[in-house]
């Protein structure tokens, strides 16, 4: 049985949303700007949407292209929710898991989706992932790499973890639009450039030394950008664990690079080289394939660049496809639930 080339980091926004947001969003403090962008509880808008967001048949003529059979579609990180009010970022969620499903329906041998959640409120994020999975057929979730100003270790997240590791859930951690140094990072683009990998550095590294990988054994987190600095940096940890471990060792028992191995990596990394570093670091069996379309810094020749790296056939075919299968789940993926 040949084996799909699945793309594991890719955004979409169902069109219909927006015409939920003019109907209802008032309530729930948010709405349609009038450059056609979203805002959220008055906190600014929306970048424009990329092309290709909006428009299946654009995505698919691309996926084509590039020798892509199924796309695992999550939000755009913009429509997080995190600054709204509990329900309204569950009311939010639950027309974007929706209207997500309801888009894709029709094309199930192309797509299927991941789950967002109001991880602002812990508990109604768990309701709304049992739901999106268990009723709606969502195969994953998407969270950001920190919830406005709190990060991942926060003790007040545990029942979403606990539901996401009783799931058996693939979670994908992702940047939000405004990431770590955003101030200073103003000039040359680095504001994506560099923040992007650092905040899925600062995120996976929370997990780590807050200790929720090792409280959760049966969590499964894909980190986005080839894991940020982490594979490279990852000595530097275990020399922190090891040198201050009055402030290093208080959650977690275990020098952080015994944790690579928990995480999958996406292969957005922008060069063969860098891809063959990460695939020997954490191994060929924890890297999936990423594209981040519709983004201009998404990959544009995802599965040419896995090629390009020169791994042998079994690591190529896993690394395009194979891994994507089992970290989401193969039953799940494949429409049984």
């Amino acid at each position: 049985m040949i084996t799909p080339h699945i793309d594991t980091h890719c955004h979409f926004v169902p069109p219909a949303i927006l015409d939920r947001i003019e109907a209802e969003g008032a309530a729930h403090s948010v709405r349609v700007t009038d450059r056609g962008t979203v805002s959220f509880a008055g906190r600014g808008a929306t970048q424009a949407f990329p092309s290709g967001m909006l428009d299946l048949d654009e995505r698919e003529a691309w996926m084509d292209a590039q020798e892509i059979d199924v796309q695992v579609l999550s939000a755009w990180m913009d429509f997080s929710t995190y600054v709204l009010d509990p329900d309204d970022g569950a009311w939010l969620a639950r027309s974007i898991n929706e209207l997500t499903m309801n888009a894709i329906a029709d094309r199930s041998d192309r797509f299927r989706a991941m789950a967002a959640v109001p991880l602002q409120a812990p508990d109604l994020a768990a309701q709304e992932l049992r739901y999106a999975i268990d009723e709606l057929g969502m195969v994953a979730v998407e969270i950001g790499t920190r919830i406005v100003n709190a990060e991942l270790d926060e003790p007040s997240l545990e029942p979403f973890w606990t539901e996401a590791e009783r799931l058996d859930v693939l979670v994908l951690v992702h940047p939000p639009y405004v990431s770590i140094g955003f101030d200073r990072l103003t000039r040359y683009f680095l504001d994506n450039i560099v923040s992007n990998p650092a905040e899925a550095t600062v995120a996976a590294s929370h997990l780590i030394f807050g200790g929720v990988l090792e409280r959760h054994p049966g969590l499964r987190v894909c980190l986005t950008h080839g894991g940020g600095f982490l594979p490279y940096q990852v000595g530097r940890q275990d020399r922190g664990f090891e040198a201050k471990p009055a402030l290093t060792a208080g959650h977690v028992h275990a020098a952080p690079s015994t944790f690579l191995r928990r995480f999958y990596y996406d292969t957005v990394v922008h060069g063969a080289e860098a891809l063959r570093f990460l695939v020997e670091r954490v191994g060929a069996d924890r890297v999936v394939m990423g594209s981040d379309y519709p983004f201009p810094m998404g990959d544009p020749e995802p599965v040419a660049a896995v090629r390009k790296a020169g791994f042998d056939e079994d690591a190529t075919r896993a690394i395009l496809g194979g891994n994507a299968d089992r970290a989401l789940g193969g039953d799940r993926l494949n429409g049984s639930r």
